[in-house]
């Protein structure tokens, strides 16, 4: 890969622009800065990777440490031109249907709480973002090796922040079975560690299927999902209030279904572990 592709220098400039318009006006600036300031958590940068490597229809996804950076593949699909457009603005993204964990324009720049730059590597893309200006791609003519996987790769900047993505890593460890709760990922692979969930068959009524993780089937739970219904009104009034839409802004949430998992013994999950223990329903 060695030339960007057509819509690059036409984002990569309209993200300057912006930038140069906020940095001349400190007012308009700060809202940006404080709200990026708002999203570095170290201990939330793998949670948000996953839900955007799901979002790409990802099936299977891999994190590492190797001396002071971290590593994130996936096999989701490359991004589009829209993809990219949200990735290089913030507070907005091309999602027009609910998530559990937020948009991607703001749950990706949680992982500048680890290092003052991320590089993102794909088929058609070989980018690095700097914290200076977080939405501002820069081309990257020597990008690192991804195998034809999306990859994202970070230096971690202390000690403090590689603790901190090392106590993530051991949550996801110690419980995979939060990925039960994704649309599409069923396998994690953690620095030398694996965990697959595969379906062991239908279980005993329509809608469920037992699952087993690396063909544990002493281990088999219930993962069970409700028929899609509609939000209802006061659900989509909070929604709208939290992400800050306009009463004539566009905005769809498609039907949803609740997933519950059955027979996981030790926490409570809602799509990321809990800290209640107990049998997980």
């Amino acid at each position: 890969m060695s030339q960007p592709p057509d819509y690059f220098l036409e984002i990569q400039q309209r993200a300057k622009g912006r930038w140069d318009q906020l940095e001349a006006d400190p007012e308009l600036g700060a809202p940006w800065q404080q709200l990026f300031r708002q999203v570095q958590s170290p201990r939330h940068v793998l949670s948000a990777l996953l839900q955007n490597a799901d979002d790409v229809g990802a099936t299977e996804a891999s994190v590492a440490i190797m001396g002071d950076r971290l590593t994130f593949c996936h096999n989701g699909r490359d991004f589009s031109r829209d993809d990219f457009a949200s990735l290089c603005w913030f507070g907005w993204s091309n999602k027009r249907v609910l998530h559990p964990i937020g948009f991607r324009g703001i749950g990706s720049k949680s992982t500048f709480s680890l290092g003052n730059t991320v590089h993102l590597r794909t088929l058609t893309l070989s980018v690095a973002f700097h914290r200076k200006r977080f939405t501002l791609p820069e081309w990257m003519s020597h990008p690192f090796t991804t195998n034809g996987s999306t990859a994202v790769q970070v230096q971690i900047a202390d000690e403090h922040r590689r603790s901190e993505i090392g106590k993530s890593l051991q949550e996801w460890s110690d419980h995979p079975v939060s990925l039960l709760f994704f649309c599409n990922l069923r396998c994690l692979r953690i620095v030398n560690k694996e965990f697959r969930w595969e379906s062991l068959g239908p279980g005993p009524v329509q809608g469920t299927e037992w699952m087993a993780c690396n063909g544990d089937l002493e281990q088999s739970v219930l993962l069970a999902r409700s028929a899609e219904e509609p939000f209802p009104p006061e659900a989509l009034k909070e929604i709208r209030e939290e992400r800050i839409l306009g009463i004539d802004e566009e905005f769809y949430l498609p039907p949803c279904s609740v997933a519950i998992v059955l027979g996981a013994i030790g926490r409570v999950y809602s799509v990321l572990p809990t800290g209640c223990r107990g049998v997980s329903f």
